[in-house]
């Protein structure tokens, strides 16, 4: 899947949370996400990261690979959804 998002202050509370390569063991793997074209600071796009793997389920996120594309200010990221 790949999503175009852009940041929203407005966003609600979100419930999946960020999980360091170290503590994935034993967690179940359920999908990947990858999303491109998103605007804003480094910590608006985890934001919406962790808001698009709540909406798909998630309890856990890992983000494998994040980077700034062109323009700057421009971002992608691959993303491994865990339950």
């Amino acid at each position: 899947m790949t999503y175009a998002l852009t940041y929203n202050s407005a966003t609600t509370a979100q419930s999946a949370e960020f999980a360091s390569a170290d503590c994935v063991t034993g967690l179940n793997e359920i999908g990947l996400i990858s999303v491109e074209n998103m605007t804003g600071s480094p910590q608006d796009v985890e934001q919406m990261i962790a808001l698009k793997a709540d909406e798909q389920g998630a309890s856990w996120y890992r983000i494998i690979q994040m980077y700034e594309d062109h323009p700057p200010g421009n971002w992608r990221a691959e993303v491994i959804l865990y339950a």
